[in-house]
């Protein structure tokens, strides 16, 4: 099972307790490449943290996560109205931004914003990336939407086999929901996988 937390750029004190209650277990990190480079000498630069937990793996997650979707469509950094020509050049732009940054803690797998990718993702092999992550496969484990409960929790878990991972955002998640995440790993019933393994 893949352990994934999204939107990793800055060192807060949820980024603090997540990357400390998951360091005994692989850890996906999806990063926004232009907010690692807009804070590389800010204090809070999310860097020297992540380099602590070798058990954290970045992966890039769109490159400003900004939303160029058109008003009927829902939300997306690369919806298909948008040519290729005009975003190719920055995701590469970001794959070497957190290369440089991170070194060997960077994967190159590919983490859409929103978990939207408007074309074939083909072209991301193309400029080197070995894989992509969407919502597919994934229970979001929803901090801001609704908590999951833990019935349906484990209900969902232990009867429903496409799911290969859980999916957090946790500068969202409240006391209770790290609470649940640690006893969830202490408690040593889940396989954690890291995503070199399973991409």
């Amino acid at each position: 099972m893949l352990l994934r937390t999204d939107d990793l750029t800055l060192i807060t004190s949820k980024t603090e307790r997540f990357l400390e209650i998951t360091k005994d277990v692989p850890v996906m990190c999806a990063t926004q490449p232009k907010d690692i480079l807009d804070n590389l000498d800010h204090v809070d630069s999310v860097i020297p943290l992540v380099k602590k937990y070798k058990n954290a793996t970045i992966v890039q997650h769109g490159y400003d996560h900004i939303n160029r979707a058109k008003d009927d469509e829902k939300k997306c950094e690369f919806p298909s109205s948008r040519n290729p020509d005009d975003f190719i050049s920055d995701i590469i732009k970001g794959k070497k931004i957190l290369e440089d940054n991170f070194k060997k803690q960077f994967y190159p797998v590919f983490v859409p914003p929103w978990n939207r990718f408007g074309h074939n993702y083909q072209i991301l092999s193309e400029v080197g990336f070995v894989g992509y992550e969407d919502d597919e496969g994934f229970l979001d484990m929803q901090p801001k939407k609704g908590w999951i409960d833990s019935d349906y929790f484990w209900r969902k878990i232990q009867t429903d086999d496409t799911i290969h991972g859980l999916m957090f955002h946790h500068e969202w998640m409240t006391d209770e929901q790290f609470k649940f995440l640690e006893q969830l790993i202490e408690s040593g019933v889940i396989s954690w996988k890291s995503i070199r393994e399973s991409s």
